[in-house]
């Protein structure tokens, strides 16, 4: 092939090379610019191989978390309301941590429990007040193995106090999960009606599916009875327990009423409170209005 002004001697088969002799002469910037189109156009990959598809990341599954054991067993639709229901009552000064609905729920349906027994749990929970709260936090074991597990023949022991001391920094009374206190209730209403011969591990294991020790669970067994004064009969009243029952039930119903809230249009506040009976001094029935500061509530009668 010459450049410049020269004819262009090039070698083509049929069409295409007729339509480059009929070019003639042209300048060298327009040869350039042919040849790169002739390239562009005749080009073919230099692999026969197929290409592979691009990668796809399903970003929606690898952000869900994973899912809790309470939400992958069956739970019992009964105890939805009594599960609300225990968990509104856990004192607040207890725990600064959430409570679980569902964890609660699975809890009872574990158990598989009458609903009278449940409600001698509501009723020695609505007992407890921040002195219990108190107590049981400086008294509750932090972990289930907080101590050092004792060392083999043969081999070195680690420091015991240093070991023990970055156990205790990296522990606090927060860590343990409040439905502890929950179990501790509905035991206590268990051995009161029933009066069965079972080990404390039991109802970890079973009931509490191994999130509490028994350590815990007997601490704070012993901290609720100590603060009833070990009366566990005047809160066995049919009065009360059929307090307990409708409060149960009102909150399962508070709770399909707040969620088909949610897909309804908001209506406007109604200017009157309205109470729901309760039994003694349930806290999830009190009206808003009667609320204070700080967490603390006042019965109807002594709201100003």
């Amino acid at each position: 092939m010459h450049r410049g002004n020269r004819t262009i001697c090039v070698a083509f088969d049929g069409a295409a090379s007729k339509h480059k002799l009929e070019r003639g002469q042209v300048p060298h910037d327009e040869v350039d610019d042919d040849d790169e189109m002739d390239t562009y156009f005749t080009y073919r990959p230099l692999s026969n191989l197929p290409t592979p598809p691009p990668t796809y990341k399903d970003s929606s599954s690898a952000s869900q978390s994973p899912s809790s054991p309470e939400d992958e067993e069956h739970l019992t639709a009964r105890y939805r309301g009594p599960a609300i229901h225990l968990v509104n009552l856990i004192p607040s000064a207890a725990s600064l941590a959430t409570a679980s609905v569902p964890l609660v729920q699975a809890l009872l349906t574990r158990a598989d429990l009458p609903l009278e027994t449940v409600a001698l749990a509501v009723c020695i929970l609505d007992s407890l007040d921040a002195k219990f709260a108190r107590a049981w936090r400086l008294s509750c074991p932090l972990a289930p193995n907080t101590l050092m597990p004792v060392s083999k023949r043969h081999t070195l022991p680690p420091t015991p106090a240093l070991y023990q001391a970055a156990q205790q920094q990296m522990l606090h009374i927060d860590s343990v999960r409040p439905e502890l206190i929950i179990l501790a209730a509905i035991v206590i209403a268990v051995k009161f009606i029933e009066d069965p011969q079972r080990p404390t591990h039991s109802y970890c294991m079973e009931w509490g599916n191994g999130f509490w020790s028994p350590d815990q669970l007997n601490t704070t067994e012993r901290c609720i009875m100590e603060f009833l004064h070990y009366r566990i009969m005047p809160l066995y009243d049919e009065d009360c327990l059929a307090d307990a029952m409708v409060d149960m039930q009102l909150a399962g119903r508070q709770r399909d009423s707040e969620f088909a809230s949610l897909h309804q249009r908001p209506r406007p506040a109604s200017p009157t409170t309205r109470f729901c009976p309760a039994h003694s001094r349930s806290k999830t029935m009190i009206p808003s209005t009667a609320t204070l500061g700080l967490g603390l509530s006042l019965t109807p009668a002594e709201t100003p």
